[in-house]
C-alpha cells in the first residue's frame, strides 16, 4: 500500500513538472518581443532618406535632414554615382543609421558580371518590368551580396537592408535571395508582406507596416499636397512601428528639375519644417533609427 502511494506521488510529481513546463512553454511563445514592450501603445516611425550616394543633390539633401532631426535612418546605393563621396560623408556620423538600398535598376554598372543584370549599354536596367523580364535570381544574389559587402567593407555602421525601387518585392524569388543575404550578415530585411507573414516569419519583421509617399495620386505635386497626403497617411498608423521611405532633395543652384526631383524637393521641405515637427510630436509619435530593429533581428537569429 505504501509503495502504491509512492508511485502515485511521483506520477503526480512528473505531471506537475510537466504542465508546469508547458506553461512556461504558452507563456514564451505568447510573450511579446522587446520593441513592442518598449513602445507598448505608442505610434512609433523609423523615417529612413532613401537613395544617398546616387547624385550629390540626394546624398546633401539626406545627410542635412539627418542633421536637423527630421530623418532618423538613411539608405545608401552602392552603385550610385556618389557613393564613395557620400561614405566620406556618413563615416563623420557613425551615429547615423545606414541601410543598403539594393538595386537591380539605374544608370550605374552592376558590380558584378552577371549578364542578366545589364541592359545593352552594360547598365542596370531602366524599368521593374525589365528587371521582371531578365534578371536571373542567382545572378542578382550575387550582385547584392557585391553591394553589401562594399558597404560593410567601407566600414559603416550598417543597420538594415532596403530596396531600390522595390527590387527585391519582384518576385518570390528575389526576395528569397534578399532575405538570405539579411541572415547571412545579420541585418534585417525590410519588407512589406507584414501582412501575409505567419507567426515565425513575423518573428524576423517586428514593422507592422512599410510605406511613403512617391507620387502623389491625382494631384498636382506641391508642398501643400503633400503635406496633406502624409497627415491622412499618418492618420491610418495604428500602435507599432512603422517604416517610412522618403526622398530627400535640395534646389539645384541652376533652378532646373529634371526628373522626380519636384517631389524630394518637397519632401525636404515637409520633414524638416518646424510644423512637421510640432504635429507629430503632439501625436504623441515617436522617431527612432533602425539599430533596435537590428537587435531584435539578430536575437531572432539566435532563437531560432
Amino acid at each position: 500500500m505504501k509503495k502504491l502511494f509512492l508511485i502515485i506521488l511521483i506520477c503526480l510529481g512528473i505531471l506537475c513538472c510537466k504542465q508546469n513546463n508547458n506553461s512556461n512553454t504558452n507563456k514564451k511563445s505568447e510573450s511579446k518581443s522587446m520593441l513592442e514592450e518598449t513602445y507598448k501603445d505608442k505610434v512609433v516611425l523609423i523615417v529612413n532618406g532613401d537613395d544617398v550616394g546616387i547624385t550629390k543633390i540626394f546624398t546633401d539633401a539626406t545627410i542635412d535632414a539627418y542633421l536637423k532631426g527630421a530623418i532618423s535612418s538613411t539608405s545608401i546605393v552602392a552603385t550610385g554615382h556618389d557613393v564613395e563621396r557620400a561614405i566620406n560623408i556618413l563615416k563623420k556620423h557613425p551615429v547615423l543609421a545606414v541601410g543598403i538600398h539594393l538595386t537591380l535598376t539605374g544608370d550605374w554598372k552592376p558590380l558584378t558580371s552577371g549578364k542578366s543584370l545589364r541592359n545593352s549599354s552594360g547598365l542596370m536596367w531602366n524599368t521593374t518590368d525589365e528587371v521582371r523580364q531578365n534578371v536571373i535570381p542567382s545572378e542578382a544574389l550575387v550582385e547584392w551580396d557585391a553591394q553589401i559587402k562594399k558597404i560593410f567593407d567601407a566600414g559603416l555602421n550598417v543597420t538594415h537592408i532596403d530596396s531600390h525601387m522595390g527590387c527585391y518585392f519582384l518576385s518570390p524569388e528575389l526576395f528569397t535571395a534578399a532575405f538570405n543575404l539579411a541572415k547571412k550578415y545579420k541585418i534585417p530585411l525590410i519588407s512589406p508582406y507584414y501582412g501575409q507573414m505567419s507567426k515565425e516569419e513575423k518573428k524576423f519583421f517586428p514593422l507592422i507596416s512599410y510605406s511613403g509617399i512617391y507620387r502623389i495620386e491625382n494631384k498636382e505635386e506641391t508642398l501643400e499636397n503633400r503635406t496633406e497626403a502624409y497627415w491622412k497617411l499618418f492618420e491610418k498608423f495604428k500602435p507599432g512601428i512603422h517604416y517610412l521611405y522618403t526622398h530627400q532633395g535640395l534646389e539645384p543652384s541652376n533652378k532646373i528639375i529634371t526628373g522626380d526631383l519636384d517631389l524630394r524637393i518637397n519632401e525636404y521641405k515637409f520633414w524638416t519644417g518646424k510644423d512637421t515637427k510640432k504635429e507629430l510630436s503632439k501625436k504623441g509619435y515617436i522617431v527612432i533609427g533602425c539599430t533596435p530593429l537590428k537587435k531584435e533581428f539578430q536575437k531572432a537569429l539566435m532563437d531560432n
